[in-house]
């Protein structure tokens, strides 16, 4: 057992380097499937945590009018901080808000001197609300609009956020449309490559197959040798790939991170963490998708 187990590997090596440049160009093909498909998980990685980052500061600035007394916004606040959606509630003065107004327009003299003319505090006081999912924010700006409060109520400023979270989300999945297209276009070529290698595989060495067959050698021994070629394809493939991204993502940490700014996460950790994982089931995948190939191939080619 231990000798014929010694003569499969030793064919299938002999195989890989007898067609280098197949098998290189198959294991190149495959390392730009799996590149696609860790560029997906990358970039799927960055756009969930911008999103979190935003929702995390989407918040909701509840305007009351001027003549709206400090204690109907005062109560208002305690109401919103009542419901469960809430995570906070905060509120502003209208010497705050006019201050924090003046503090932002600082350089615009007009602006500026349009409040100095009018006086006093032009604005109302405020009550800025965050919630602990974005998707809460709908039900409190209806809660807001009770009898007791939207008469009071100047406006509401959540729009711009909403906006924001929808075009990230459009844009991720987008790029994981692409991604899928572009992962299944390399894939297919792979599949084809991997089939015509095989087949001039069996064509190069079909004298020899001949040989063992008429001294005895069954279906699994001659088969044995393209099976085991195929998993080195993978083997390569994905361990190439992992050295390259571990490598990668190591030397640019910095400059990843300083690139998507305030995005609180660690790429180079979360594939560290999760290696197993995703290099373990490319690595399944990717010989489930070769072995099956070269599989047909031999079925198809080879007649034993």
């Amino acid at each position: 057992m231990f000798t014929s187990t010694y003569r499969l590997f030793k064919f299938a090596i002999q195989n890989f380097f007898r067609n280098f440049w197949l098998s290189f160009v198959t294991i190149t093909i495959f390392i730009l499937t799996l590149l696609t498909i860790n560029a997906i998980i990358f970039l799927n990685l960055m756009a969930n945590a911008t999103l979190k980052s935003i929702e995390d500061k989407v918040e909701i600035t509840v305007y009351f009018n001027i003549d709206a007394s400090e204690d109907i916004a005062k109560a208002s606040q305690g109401y919103l901080l009542g419901l469960p959606q809430v995570r906070d509630a905060v509120f502003i003065s209208a010497e705050d808000a006019t201050s924090d107004f003046r503090e932002k327009h600082k350089t615009e003299p007009i602006i500026l001197s349009s409040i100095d003319e009018v006086g006093g505090t032009p604005l109302g006081h405020a009550v800025v609300v965050s919630a602990h999912s974005p998707a809460d924010f709908p039900f409190i700006l209806e809660a807001i609009e009770t009898p007791e409060f939207s008469p009071y109520i100047r406006n509401k400023d959540y729009q711009n956020y909403e906006d924001i979270i929808k075009n990230i989300e459009t844009i991720n999945g987008r790029i994981q449309i692409g991604g899928i297209v572009i992962a299944g276009f390399f894939g297919l070529i792979a599949i084809m490559i991997i089939f015509n290698t095989i087949r001039v595989a069996i064509y190069v060495h079909r004298d020899e197959i001949g040989i063992m067959k008429l001294v005895g050698a069954n279906d699994w021994f001659i088969r044995g040798p393209f099976l085991l070629e195929s998993i080195f394809y993978s083997l390569l493939a994905t361990s190439a790939v992992m050295g390259g991204t571990f490598l990668f993502l190591g030397s640019f940490e910095t400059q990843i991170s300083n690139f998507f700014g305030e995005v609180n996460i660690s790429v180079f950790n979360y594939f560290l963490d999760n290696g197993l994982l995703i290099f373990g089931s490319q690595f399944v995948v990717l010989t489930l998708l070769s072995v099956l190939t070269t599989w047909f191939a031999m079925r198809n080619y080879l007649k034993v």
